[in-house]
C-alpha cells in the first residue's frame, strides 16, 4: 500500500510536462468506453471535439492514434455497442472476461477482502469513496481508470502550483496503484477480450487501453503483469467481498459519474 509519508521532494527544476494531461484524459476516455452506454454515451465520444483533444494525447505518449477513429465510430452503433458489453463483460460479477481485479485473485476469501480494503484506503486517501446509486465495486476496471485519471491530474495541478511535494506523492501513489493493482491484473484481462472477439468496440478498446498501460508503466518504471492468470474459483464466501457502505458527507462518487460529481464539486 502506498504511504504518502515516504514521499520525496523534487527539485524545483523540475521540468511541466504535457504527458500528466495527456494521461489523465485517455485515463477517462478509457473509463468512457467501458461504462455502461447511455443514450448519450454515442455523442460524447463522437464529438469532434473531443476526438481532436484524444488525437494530441495519444501523439504525445507515443501512442496509436489512427485506432481513436475507429473505436469512437464504432461507439454510434449503440445497440450494438450494449449487446457486446452485455456479452463479454457481463451484468454480473462473473462473466467471459470481468472486468473486476478481484476476479483474477485465486487467494482467499479474507485476503479478497484486503485487497478491496487496500483499494479503497487508495481512494480515500485522494477524498474518494465508493458509493451512491450507480457505484461498482471498488475493483471495477472503470473505477481504476477514474481514479488513474484523477492521479494524473492532480500531478499535473501540483506541478502548475509549483507544490512539488504534493506532485511527487501523485506520482508515487500511480506507481504504487500500478504494480499493486491495475498492472498486476488488466494484461490478462485485455487477453480476454482479444480472444473472445477480434473486432468490434471493446476489443479495439483493449488495443490502445493496453498501449496506455504499457506507456504508464514504462514512464514508472513498473513491471507490466501476465497476459494469463487463472479466475477464482466460485465459493459461497462470493456474497462477503463487498465494499462498505459509503460514508456520509463530503462523498464523491467513483464509477460512470465521477466526471459530474467532480464537476459539482469544484464549484462547492
Amino acid at each position: 500500500m502506498w504511504d504518502s509519508e515516504h514521499c520525496s521532494t523534487p527539485t524545483p527544476h523540475t521540468p511541466l510536462s504535457t504527458h500528466q494531461l495527456a494521461r489523465a484524459k485517455l485515463a477517462r476516455f478509457v473509463a468512457e468506453l467501458f461504462s455502461e452506454p447511455d443514450e448519450s454515451w454515442g455523442a460524447r465520444l463522437a464529438d469532434d471535439a473531443v476526438r481532436d483533444e484524444l488525437r494530441i494525447a495519444a501523439r504525445i505518449l507515443e501512442l496509436p492514434s489512427e485506432r481513436l477513429d475507429a473505436i469512437c465510430d464504432s461507439a454510434g452503433a449503440l445497440d450494438e455497442c450494449r449487446a457486446a458489453r452485455a456479452r463479454l463483460l457481463g451484468h454480473t460479477v462473473r462473466s467471459e472476461c470481468p472486468p473486476h481485479e478481484l476476479e483474477y485473485d485465486r487467494s482467499e476469501i479474507f485476503q479478497q477482502a484486503q485487497s478491496l480494503a487496500d483499494i479503497a484506503a487508495f481512494y480515500r486517501a485522494f477524498g474518494f469513496e465508493m458509493g451512491g446509486r450507480l457505484a461498482e465495486r471498488g475493483d471495477h476496471f472503470v473505477a481504476e481508470w477514474e481514479f488513474l485519471s484523477v492521479l494524473a491530474f492532480k500531478e499535473l495541478l501540483a506541478l502548475q502550483a509549483s507544490n512539488f511535494e504534493n506532485a511527487v506523492c501523485c506520482r508515487e501513489a500511480q506507481r504504487a496503484f500500478l504494480k499493486e493493482h491495475a498492472a498486476r491484473w488488466m494484461p490478462a484481462f485485455f487477453n480476454r477480450l482479444r480472444r473472445a472477439e477480434t473486432r468490434g468496440l471493446l476489443p479495439q478498446a483493449a488495443r490502445l487501453t493496453e498501449a496506455l498501460l504499457r506507456e504508464w508503466c514504462g514512464a514508472l518504471s513498473v513491471p507490466f503483469g501476465p497476459e494469463w492468470l487463472d479466475l477464482r474459483p466460485i465459493s459461497d464466501g462470493d456474497v462477503n467481498i463487498s465494499c462498505s457502505p459509503a460514508q456520509a458527507g463530503g462523498v464523491v462518487e467513483l464509477g460512470p459519474t465521477l466526471a459530474a460529481a467532480l464537476e459539482l464539486r469544484g464549484r462547492d
